[in-house]
């Protein structure tokens, strides 16, 4: 929380994911 991070959405099984989550 609070923190700068990067990240891709893809589709899961379970709906959107963040996925390569980088934090800045």
């Amino acid at each position: 929380e609070g923190q700068a991070v990067e990240f891709e959405v893809v589709e899961g099984d379970r709906g959107p994911q963040a996925a390569n989550v980088v934090k800045l």
